[in-house]
């Protein structure tokens, strides 16, 4: 029952408590009638155990039954509270029965019916599934310390915490390869600017491409550019806490990109080929007189050592950032003050840098 009384904890909320079954059944009637609630039921829906949530209701003062997580003093034997909450549009006033004492172990109530899976089109299902994920992520709206904005995300601007351990001084820090990282972004960039230049170049009457070089720097260094921006762009019309680990999928779709221009601008093309094409007035001359050869016969005889060079250059800075901040990527070995403060090339808030 319930009467117009202040809790113990909470004086907004009214007190629950119990009385006789004389007092019960005759002046405190009206104090101890109660309305289930199906929380988004219909009309005539069947009230069911473990099924159906539900909010208890006082009849006479409108006052849902609710709970909190601190627990009675020593008079109450530590127990948890049960209030009357004025507030029943609060998700919190929900219950559901877990189980019904005193039912005989051979009631028919016992008995659950197997419930069958229901049938749905793939189509109905993945639509419904993306909708469901759609929602679900706008919903984590929520502040988180190392959340960060998709504008430092290739830049790297900060990362993420895992794990500490104090006495070992270890730390497990997102954070990735910088050089690998800044690498693939000021690779984009310059991939921008060599469409940008070749369309002003081309619309200046200048043809500094042959057809299969801009081909492939097109579709397939752009396929990736494209991939790169469809798993980047998107992210800044989401209203959901981000982190850094998001723009993993770009990343890569980056380091594609990086490879595929770094090939671009290191391939040996053959030198009897002229590349050049210059329009004048309303006729176009074209010096290309024969098609590029397979691939062994472009670089046949030709010197590869700034190609070769290049890579070797980028695979060693890749392999040095990889092992120099190993220990915050596996967590392994502990890092004395100096050497995490040399690992703080940026704002990174890391542990143990004092």
């Amino acid at each position: 029952m319930t009467h117009d009384v202040a809790s113990p904890f909470f004086p907004t909320n009214q007190e629950f408590t119990t009385a006789p079954t004389e007092d019960a059944n005759g002046g405190r009637f009206n104090d101890t009638m109660f309305e289930i609630r199906i929380e988004n039921g219909k009309p005539g829906q069947e009230f069911k155990t473990m099924a159906s949530h539900f909010k208890l209701v006082h009849f006479p003062t409108k006052v849902a039954m609710w709970t909190h997580t601190t627990p009675l003093p020593d008079w109450g034997y530590k127990q948890a509270e049960i209030n009357g909450n004025k507030n029943i549009a609060q998700s919190s006033n929900i219950w559901f029965v877990e189980e019904v004492p005193g039912l005989p172990i051979d009631s028919p109530r016992l008995i659950k019916d197997e419930r069958k899976t229901k049938s749905m089109p793939f189509l109905k299902k993945y639509f419904e599934l993306q909708r469901a994920m759609f929602f679900h992520n706008n919903a984590l709206t929520s502040s988180h310390p190392y959340a960060s904005f998709p504008i430092q995300w290739p830049f790297l601007l900060r990362g993420v915490s895992f794990w500490t351990e104090n006495e070992t001084r270890q730390q497990i820090y997102f954070l990735g390869n910088p050089i690998a990282w800044w690498f693939a972004s000021s690779i984009l960039a310059v991939f921008a600017g060599i469409l940008l230049a070749d369309q002003v170049s081309m619309r200046r009457g200048v043809d500094a491409l042959d057809l299969r070089t801009r081909s492939r720097l097109y579709n397939s260094t752009g396929f990736f550019f494209l991939i790169w921006a469809a798993h980047y762009i998107p992210f800044f019309i989401m209203g959901r806490q981000l982190f850094l680990h998001h723009y993993l999928p770009a990343h890569l779709a980056s380091a594609l990109v990086a490879g595929a221009l770094v090939e671009f601008v290191f391939n040996i093309e053959p030198g009897d080929i002229a590349s050049l094409s210059i329009k004048d007035g309303s006729s176009k001359v074209d010096s290309r007189t024969q098609r590029s050869r397979p691939i062994r016969e472009r670089i046949a005889g030709q010197s590869l050592i700034t190609t070769w060079a290049a890579s070797g250059v980028v695979v060693a800075g890749l392999m040095w950032g990889f092992w120099f901040f190993a220990p915050l990527t596996y967590g392994r070995p502990g890092l004395s003050v100096d050497q995490v403060m040399a690992r703080k090339w940026l704002s990174y808030d890391l542990h143990f840098a004092k």
